[in-house]
């Protein structure tokens, strides 16, 4: 949460609108999923890839800067540092379904594979 303040902090002084939060153990990105949140931004104020059982993909969605500016530093103050506190209940989030509009694009859900340990190195072996 500390690290989204502060990148968000930055790009609002750069005067972006929208950031695009990535976790750093994602080595197999596909530039095609990126380009779709892009795309899916639209009229919203979020896009945040969603897991038909209601799981989200907060580390893998764009924020409006300043809306999470505020989100960020809100829940740091109260110590809740869980990414899905960042959301507000006003703003417009198109929530993407990772099974429908992403798996065409990445069928093995590359993307969203996270490597945390040895054995995940053995399992993309």
């Amino acid at each position: 949460m500390v690290g989204i303040y502060s990148a968000f902090k930055e790009l609002k002084a750069l005067g972006y609108n929208f950031g695009f939060t990535l976790s750093c153990d994602n080595p197999f990105l596909k530039s095609e999923v990126i380009q779709l949140l892009i795309d899916e931004i639209d009229t919203y104020n979020c896009v945040i890839p969603k897991w038909k059982q209601n799981y989200l993909e907060p580390l893998f969605a764009i924020y409006p800067i300043e809306k999470a500016l505020k989100s960020a530093k809100r829940s740091i103050k109260r110590k809740n540092y869980k990414l899905t506190s960042l959301l507000d209940k006003d703003w417009r989030i198109n929530y993407l379904s990772i099974e429908e509009r992403i798996k065409p694009l990445d069928m093995n859900f590359k993307s969203f594979f996270n490597l945390n340990k040895p054995s995940d190195l053995d399992y993309i072996e």
